[in-house]
């Protein structure tokens, strides 16, 4: 027998990030209530399992579920849940840790530590359940954007025909290369009314975009949503 705790708790993780981020959701949502069958990807390309860690690319999220067993010389179930929990939930921050430091930046780029530890510092708990002998599982979460270190990226919308998925991708903008500080990824046209940039991809898998300072300025470090036709693998 398992007990559910709900809500999950809040993490204290930079409100401009999560601001950038609900941005986003937002015109996904509204995409969804249009009907547009497009931002539909349950189990599809843009999502993978890697290490035990569920990679949404479609969300910008990592997600790891831990669980520990009770520690047996404790008194009691009720004293026994805390320690388990804490163990549940170092477990779970060594997968996230091991998956942030493998996932593809685009450009051959991974996460350096100082993002690593950005990122696992606004961890959320998402899920805890508790087993009747005193164990505990912990499922934690960790979004694209939890990595970036400017305090209010801009949020932007591209469109490219095919691309491989980076999860903070290179760019060339007038060009000036910039990284992008983080991107989700929809199959399908963007929705009108979305503003989106045009991009192309060169021969490195960089996004060839064309516009001038003030806009290489806007997407460096910026939260992407970027529409695709085709996932390059």
């Amino acid at each position: 027998m398992t007990s559910r705790r709900s809500p999950p708790r809040r993490s204290s993780g930079n409100s401009a990030v999560l601001a950038a981020w609900l941005s986003l959701a937002i015109g996904a949502g509204a995409a969804l209530a249009r009907g547009d069958d497009s931002v539909a990807d349950v189990g599809g390309a843009l999502h993978e399992s890697r290490g035990g860690v569920a990679i949404d690319w479609q969300a910008g999220t990592l997600g790891a579920t831990a669980g520990a067993a009770a520690d047996l010389r404790m008194p009691s179930v009720d004293l026994a849940r805390p320690g388990a929990e804490r163990r549940a939930h170092a477990a779970a921050l060594a997968k996230l840790r091991s998956a942030l430091a493998a996932l593809p930046l685009g450009g051959g780029r991974t996460l350096d530590a100082a993002g690593i530890d950005r990122a696992l510092g606004r961890a959320r708990v998402v899920d805890t359940q508790y087993q009747s002998n005193g164990g505990a599982v912990v499922r934690l979460e960790v979004r694209f954007a939890d990595w970036i270190g400017r305090s209010e990226p801009a949020a932007v919308t591209l469109t490219a025909s095919a691309m491989p998925l980076a999860a903070a991708p290179v760019a060339r903008v007038g060009g000036r290369e910039i990284s992008l500080g983080a991107a989700t990824f929809h199959l399908g046209a963007a929705p009108p009314g979305s503003h989106a940039v045009a991009a192309r991809t060169d021969h490195a898998g960089r996004l060839v975009i064309e516009g001038g300072g003030q806009l290489a300025a806007k997407l460096a470090d910026a939260v992407a949503l970027i529409y695709l036709q085709k996932v390059q693998k």
